[in-house]
């Protein structure tokens, strides 16, 4: 019985392509709860919290983004899917609590300036915090408030998220202020710009660039881990 229930956590957990869409058509619908409901049923049926986030939202946004980018769906339509799944995402946040035993692991968590994506480094933050990690976000920041607020900041760690190659000079100014006002920080780079210019992150010096959720947490526990042993 417990192999079929581990089979079962697995199926829920790993959603096709078709439900990922079912989703996204419920996300775009005129009932705005339509797909609050799929994700209370899922997560009903045993579904994980970071299967909820990486597996459905995640790539509920990735499918209505393919979607806009073929004209399938309109700039609104994606507007509201988005808005839709923010929602979802404040709905769930207080499931989010972490182990309060254990050590508190800091991290400040940003944007780069004038970045519009930012699902991706909220559901980041989140996925964190469920790992006994508290993370400082911060988004929509000019470069002089970035900077300002984070050299306030004694964490040892950094995480930027940037969208296009376009954002690739606002990403390099950044992470030089930074150098210079948070110089024993470990900065770590995640978002499209790691897969669009490569050439260009390559020379920036980061401590590490990852391209997904799960690969950021094991950086970040890495690097960590190595900080508070020296």
């Amino acid at each position: 019985m417990k192999a079929h229930a581990n089979r079962l956590t697995d199926t829920i957990d790993a959603p096709s392509r078709l439900e990922v869409e079912k989703l996204c058509y419920a996300l775009i619908a005129d009932d705005p709860q339509e797909g609050h409901r799929i994700i209370e049923s899922v997560y009903q049926d045993g579904a994980s919290l970071d299967a909820i986030y990486l597996n459905y939202l995640a790539e509920a946004a990735t499918v209505l983004g393919e979607w806009w980018d073929t004209d399938f769906v309109s700039f609104f339509e994606v507007s509201i899917g988005t808005s839709r799944i923010y929602s979802i995402l404040r709905g769930l946040s207080h499931l989010f609590q972490g182990d309060i035993k254990a050590q508190v692991k800091t991290a400040v968590f940003a944007t780069i300036p004038d970045e519009t994506h930012i699902l991706g480094v909220r559901m980041a933050a989140d996925l964190f915090a469920k790992e006994g990690w508290e993370i400082d976000l911060i988004v929509g920041k000019t470069h002089d408030e970035l900077v300002e607020q984070i050299s306030r900041s004694s964490c040892r760690i950094i995480g930027l998220s940037a969208g296009g190659k376009h954002s690739a000079a606002a990403l390099a100014r950044l992470v030089i202020a930074l150098r210079i006002s948070n110089p024993a920080a470990a900065i770590f780079l995640s978002g499209q710009i790691t897969s669009k210019a490569k050439d260009v992150i390559e020379v920036m010096g980061l401590d590490g660039v990852v391209s997904d959720i799960p690969s950021a947490l094991e950086l970040a526990n890495d690097i960590w881990d190595r900080s508070t042993t020296q």
